[in-house]
């Protein structure tokens, strides 16, 4: 008992003080010492981990979550098989219009660092990744922040907030995404580019929803994904591998500085594939059959779905 405190009181720690830890990257004995006190307690997790594997994260204590995290990898080797089955946990999880900020008392978004009673499309698929390759909760607060901001630094205006521009090409040069899309749509597939700036960023419209960002932090450039057109996407889909990560891609339009404005991952259930994703319309995580999908995005006409781009995401082993 008083080992299971001692390691409990351990993770607490590490989990409320991981923004000063990331504020001091430099600080490496701190940095060996936490992952020490966590490998002292992590024999005790193993059997437990297993008992946990139909209970709600959003239920889980800190030392759960921890007792779930460790020996993940031994449960289920397979990194692929891991991701989806990590993301299969947030089935029916509430959506929730960006969730995940900077922490508490860190304007202008304090909302929690990490969180599983709700999500949005991207922070389904950023908690899915870090939780499929953390053996523990302070790998699992690293990893999500690596994943989420610019060089792991916590910090509004370091975090990725644009797909095209941040998200997909920074996560590729961390090796943690590859780009698919060529294997799925051969010679269909096209270049969709956006054009961001200062400038283009002042010319938005509906500034209420995007960024509070400065000038300085708008990244500037011609920014390029492959896709498949979406009216070739039905016809191909065959050619997607369970896993694959979606980036839903708009029309370009002037006035709004992105074009990426949804993800989720393929699963394959009785070889149906499906896109498991945290739907506004449904209000939560679902797993919608992907047929259905491009369909319903075919049928947008104010702000038409152009095509779709496929990622692999990469899990590392723990």
């Amino acid at each position: 008992v008083k080992i299971l405190r001692f390691h409990l009181a351990v993770i607490l720690l590490l989990v409320f003080t991981w923004p000063l830890v990331a504020k001091s990257a430099d600080d490496h004995g701190f940095v060996r010492f936490a992952r020490q006190m966590l490998d002292v307690g992590r024999w005790l997790n193993v059997a437990t981990g297993r008992q946990l594997e139909s209970k709600s994260f959003a239920l889980m204590s800190v030392w759960e979550l921890n007792a779930y995290l460790s020996g993940l990898h031994r449960r289920q080797p397979d990194a692929r098989k891991r991701l989806l089955a990590v993301s299969a946990r947030f089935l029916g999880t509430a959506y929730m219009r960006s969730p995940l900020g900077e922490g508490l008392g860190h304007p202008p978004d304090p909302d929690p660092l990490i969180r599983f009673d709700g999500v949005d499309c991207t922070t389904l698929v950023e908690q899915a990744m870090a939780m499929a390759q953390s053996a523990d909760v302070f790998l699992l607060m690293r990893n999500l922040q690596n994943i989420r901001s610019v060089e792991g630094r916590i910090g509004y205006q370091q975090r990725k907030h644009f797909v095209m521009a941040q998200w997909v090409p920074l996560n590729q040069k961390l090796g943690l995404l590859a780009d698919i899309t060529r294997s799925v749509g051969g010679k269909g597939v096209v270049w969709a580019t956006k054009r961001l700036d200062v400038n283009v960023w002042r010319r938005r419209k509906k500034k209420e929803i995007w960024p509070q960002l400065a000038d300085a932090a708008i990244p500037a450039g011609t920014f390029r994904l492959p896709m498949v057109p979406l009216g070739q996407v039905r016809h191909l889909s065959e050619r997607i591998p369970a896993g694959a990560l979606v980036n839903v891609i708009r029309k370009d339009l002037g006035t709004f500085p992105e074009r990426v404005t949804h993800q989720g991952l393929v699963v394959i259930k009785s070889g149906r594939r499906y896109l498991r994703h945290a739907s506004r319309t449904m209000g939560r995580v679902i797993d919608e059959p992907f047929d259905r999908f491009i369909g319903r995005h075919a049928a947008y006409g104010k702000w038409p779905v152009d095509g779709i781009n496929f990622q692999q995401v990469f899990v590392k082993v723990p």
